[in-house]
């Protein structure tokens, strides 16, 4: 009885030498791994692209593993939120094993869409700037066992691509029945240009279609914008009483994403 008692004795000595010297070099592994990573830069140069609406940030990132053990399960997640709190992006890049003695090297996508924004029903951010919060997560496991994260919160500047869109003073041509309206608008986004059309639709005090007109857009990047558009009125609209009171529906058409916005002149029609 002694001897068993004796040999548990040892047995739990041991046990606890084995988790004290897993333990340690773990933290020896882990400073390794930090004092690697210091001298290099963890997070490379964010690159800029955009196509059809929807700007891309591209953040490539490096990790020497230069630890006894494996790192498992990192992953690196942005999340994208306007003033209100709701969710404008996110997104995940994940790598499942860097080995001890290897590296990873990588490159994390985050996506801003105009049309992603109008399915959210955030339409409001096409003609007002502001200000998007983002939180950047790093988590990861050491030895497949002790779990690491770092949180960074942060702000990104938002420039509306429609600041301020408004339409002129409608120019009638009582004899032809047509009208000329000017419209315009600053494409504030740093992101991306817009390049489409716009569809005029007018529509008169009884909110009947009397006619419409199709131009071309393309407005770059942080700069102003000025159109006109041309319609001829339909021979049975009451032309006088559509210079006196009006609507104007602006249809924005592009490859990537599409949008309507009304405008009234002479007051609101009923």
């Amino acid at each position: 009885m002694r001897q068993a008692t004796r040999a548990l004795g040892w047995a739990t000595t041991i046990l606890w030498i084995a988790v004290a010297v897993f333990m340690g070099t773990c933290l020896y592994s882990a400073m390794e791994v930090v004092k690697a990573n210091m001298g290099s830069t963890l997070l490379g140069v964010p690159a800029f692209s955009s196509s059809n609406g929807a700007a891309t940030v591209s953040i490539p990132f490096y990790l020497s593993n230069t630890g006894f053990y494996d790192i498992s399960d990192l992953n690196i997640s942005t999340r994208i939120t306007e003033s209100t709190g709701k969710e404008v992006s996110s997104a995940q890049t994940q790598v499942a094993l860097i080995a001890a003695g290897d590296h990873i090297e990588d490159t994390h996508n985050i996506s801003i869409g105009l049309a992603q924004i109008l399915s959210e029903n955030l339409t409001y951010l096409l003609f007002n700037s502001g200000n998007f919060s983002v939180e950047f997560l790093v988590g990861l496991r050491f030895a497949y066992i002790f779990p690491f994260q770092l949180s960074v919160d942060t702000i990104m500047p938002w420039g509306a691509p429609f600041s301020n869109l408004s339409i002129g003073e409608p120019t009638f041509d009582l004899d032809n029945r047509n009208v000329t309206i000017p419209y315009s608008f600053r494409n504030d986004s740093p992101y991306f240009d817009i390049t489409g059309t716009v569809r005029g639709s007018i529509y008169d005090r009884e909110r009947i279609l009397v006619g419409s007109g199709l131009t071309v857009l393309d407005a770059g990047s942080n700069e102003p914008f000025a159109g006109t558009l041309g319609i001829q009125i339909s021979p049975t609209a009451d032309l006088p009483g559509l210079v006196e009171m009006g609507r104007i529906r602006l249809r924005f058409e592009t490859a990537g994403f599409s949008f309507d916005e009304e405008i009234s002149w002479g007051g609101t029609p009923d």
